[in-house]
C-alpha cells in the first residue's frame, strides 16, 4: 500500500540559479508544514535527439526560425553564454551545498524511460514551480507533464510555468494529451490559465509562486556578507547586451546619486557581462540577507523581486528583454496584482524616470493584503487537491 504522505515533486532543481533552488526549498518546506513528506525527484533532462529532428523536421526549423538562429545577435548572445558559462563552476559548490542541507533529493537519478518503467513510490506527484513548461522541456520528454504517472497516482501541477503568453503549435498535441490527465493544475502566470482553456478547454488555477507560499526564511537566512553601512545591491539574470549596458549604466547614476557603494551578484552568462559593482558570491541564505539590509535592490529576477517583496527591501524591477510577452511577463504581472506597478523599468527607460522612481516609497502594505489573500487561496488550492 503506498505511503499517502509521500508527494514527489518534478522541478528545476539541478540549476545553478537562486530561484530555482528558493523555490524547491519553499515548495518543500511548505508541503512538510502541512504533513506530507516530500522528496524531489532526481530527473536529468534528456537532450532533444538527432532521431527526434529527423523525425519532425518542422519542428526543427520551427525551433531555429524561432530563435533566429541564423542572426549576429543570436550568435553573439551564445557566445556571452559560453563565456559566462566557464564561470559557472564558482557557483557549483554553493549550490550544491544547499542541496544537499535543504533539499530531499532521490539518490537515484532518473530519464524518462527509468521513471516510466520504475518511479519511485509516491501517494502523488507535483510537477513546479518555475518554467517547467517552456518549450525544450516539453519537446524532450513528457516528464514535466508528469507522463509517466500511473492512473492511481494524483498528478498536481503547482504554480508550474511557461515562461511565455502562448505555446509553440508544435508542442500543442503533446501538451494537450497530457495535461487532461491531470487531477489538479495550477499556473503562475495568469496567462498560463487562458493558454490551457483554450488548448485544452480545462480549468487550471492562477496561484503564487511557491516562495510567496512561506513567511518566514529564517532558516536559511544569513547576514554574514553584508557590509557595514548602507548600500545598493543588485541581482541580474542574462540579458542582452544592450539590455545589460542600459541597467548598468542607470545603476551607476542612481549609486553616484545617493552615494551608495554597489554589490552584485551574477550568476552563469550575465557575468561575462558586469561592468558595474563589485561582485560576490553569496549562498542562497546569504543573498536573501544581503537583499534585506540593503539600501536599495535592483535586479530583473522573478524571484528577485519576490524577496525584495517579501523582506520589504526598496527595490526596483528591471525588464529583462525587450518584448512585453515573454520573460517580462511574470516580472509585470507580479507587480501589477500587488499594486506595485511604479517599481517597474520598462526596456531602456531613462535614467531621470528610474531615479525618479527609485526615490518614490515602496507601497508595502497595500501589497501584503493583496498578497495574503493570494497567499491563503493558494495554500487552499494545493491542500484540497492533495486531500481529494
Amino acid at each position: 500500500m503506498t505511503d499517502n504522505k509521500k508527494i514527489g515533486v518534478l522541478t528545476l532543481h539541478r540549476s545553478n540559479n537562486y530561484g530555482a533552488m528558493l523555490q524547491a526549498y519553499a515548495l518543500s518546506k511548505f508541503l512538510c508544514e502541512l504533513g506530507y513528506e516530500p522528496f524531489i525527484v532526481n530527473y536529468h533532462m534528456e537532450s532533444a535527439s538527432v532521431r527526434t529532428y529527423l523525425t519532425q523536421p518542422l519542428v526543427f526549423l520551427a525551433k531555429v526560425a524561432g530563435k533566429s538562429a541564423l542572426s549576429w545577435n543570436f550568435i553573439r548572445s551564445k557566445v556571452s553564454d559560453w563565456k559566462g558559462k566557464s564561470s559557472e563552476g564558482e557557483f557549483t559548490r554553493i549550490f550544491e551545498k544547499f542541496r544537499e542541507e535543504h533539499l530531499r533529493i532521490t539518490k537515484q537519478v532518473y530519464n524518462y524511460e527509468s521513471l516510466k518503467s520504475d518511479p519511485p513510490e509516491a501517494y502523488a506527484f507535483v510537477v513546479g514551480s518555475d518554467q517547467v513548461w517552456a518549450a525544450d522541456f516539453v519537446f524532450s520528454s513528457p516528464v514535466f507533464l508528469l507522463g509517466f504517472v500511473g492512473k492511481d497516482v494524483k498528478k498536481i501541477s503547482y504554480a508550474a510555468s511557461f515562461g511565455k503568453a502562448e505555446l509553440e503549435r508544435y508542442l500543442q498535441p503533446v501538451f494537450k494529451i497530457h495535461i487532461t490527465d491531470f487531477d489538479a493544475v495550477s499556473v503562475r502566470e495568469k496567462s498560463g490559465v487562458d493558454l490551457i482553456r483554450n488548448l485544452a478547454n480545462f480549468d487550471a488555477t492562477h496561484v503564487v509562486d511557491p516562495t510567496l507560499l512561506l513567511t518566514d526564511y529564517s532558516e536559511i537566512i544569513d547576514y554574514s556578507l553584508v557590509p557595514e553601512g548602507e548600500y545598493m545591491f543588485s541581482y541580474r539574470l542574462g540579458q542582452s547586451e544592450e539590455l545589460t549596458r542600459w541597467m548598468n549604466e542607470t545603476l551607476d547614476a542612481i549609486g553616484a546619486s545617493e552615494s551608495l557603494p554597489h554589490y552584485v551578484v551574477s550568476t552563469n552568462s550575465a557575468k561575462s557581462t558586469i561592468t558595474s559593482g563589485e561582485a560576490l558570491q553569496p549562498t542562497p541564505g546569504q543573498l536573501l540577507g544581503l537583499i534585506e539590509r540593503a539600501n536599495l535592490f535592483a535586479t530583473n529576477s522573478f524571484h528577485g523581486t519576490v524577496f525584495a517583496l517579501l523582506l520589504r527591501t526598496r527595490f526596483l524591477t528591471f525588464a529583462r528583454d525587450s518584448a512585453s510577452d515573454k520573460q517580462n511577463l511574470r516580472l509585470t504581472e507580479l507587480l501589477s496584482t500587488l499594486g506595485m506597478d511604479d517599481r517597474y523599468c520598462a526596456p531602456v527607460l531613462g535614467q531621470s524616470e528610474v531615479l525618479e522612481k527609485s526615490a518614490a516609497p515602496c507601497r508595502f502594505d497595500k501589497a501584503f493584503e493583496t498578497l495574503a489573500d493570494r497567499r491563503d487561496a493558494s495554500a487552499a488550492f494545493i491542500e484540497h487537491a492533495l486531500q481529494e
